[in-house]
């Protein structure tokens, strides 16, 4: 179910390290309770509007330069990073950067240590274990030591235990097998079908678009295209503006 837009960015540009603007004027909406895809090619910008949602642009040397970020109508441009996740913003960075020397149950109480009650982290725990029963197995397990698939899949519990009102995922997919990434799939969808927002970063276009209502694509830096999934936007439309491949 969604509602009105809860987070609203407008007109953005980021530059890093006072070389050229990398966003020049990007604006995009994501709807309470929502699934938005942001799709483009490598370079185009994807992970920078996710750094500048989160805040953590700075930690690359990174600054907006113009524009604004509204989370549930109030103004967080500026705002540091802790604060955007006491706010329900979390991200989970390209990459799957988990804590490896730190057992899984280690990494899943760090993500939950936001939360002050011990019966809501040990329901958050319980949670991101019914979505990742492989984890359950591993709990004991240093997160170094997992594969790339169970890697992920700890990168998003561990955010998920700050329970967030909205994920930010940066290339969930990226160098996984065909088999997994249709496990994470399944598990965004039903994270999205337990009331969490998702502003889904993605080349792997087919996979965004089957779980996205909305999506933009991104070139250089700018929205080249953007509209609901299976209307102005299809596969065919992406590959196209990928690839110059005419549906």
């Amino acid at each position: 179910m969604t509602g009105g837009p809860a987070l609203v960015v407008e007109d953005l540009h980021v530059e890093y390290g006072g070389a050229g603007r990398v966003l020049k004027g990007v604006s995009l909406r994501v709807p309470a309770g929502s699934v938005v895809a942001l799709l483009g090619n490598n370079g185009a910008g994807k992970s920078t509007v996710l750094r500048a949602i989160s805040a953590t642009l700075r930690l690359h040397r990174g600054a907006v330069r113009q524009g604004s970020i509204s989370w549930d109508g109030k103004p967080v441009t500026g705002r540091d990073a802790a604060d955007i996740v006491r706010r329900g913003v979390v991200q989970v960075p390209e990459g799957r950067h988990v804590f490896g020397r730190l057992t899984v149950e280690e990494n899943l109480r760090v993500g939950g240590s936001a939360l002050k009650n011990r019966g809501e982290r040990a329901r958050e725990r319980e949670r991101v274990l019914a979505l990742f029963p492989a984890l359950t197995r591993k709990l004991g397990t240093r997160a170094g030591m997992l594969s790339g698939g169970e890697q992920q899949m700890l990168a998003i519990g561990r955010a998920l235990m700050a329970r967030p009102r909205l994920l930010l995922l940066d290339e969930p997919s990226l160098g996984l097998a065909p088999k997994i990434i249709a496990g994470i799939a399944e598990a965004v969808h039903e994270i999205n079908r337990q009331g969490t927002g998702v502003l889904l970063v993605e080349q792997n276009s087919a996979m965004a678009l089957s779980l996205a209502a909305t999506a933009y694509v991104l070139d250089v830096g700018r929205v080249s295209l953007s509209g609901r999934v299976g209307e102005e936007i299809d596969a065919a439309r992406v590959r196209e503006l990928y690839m110059g491949v005419k549906p």
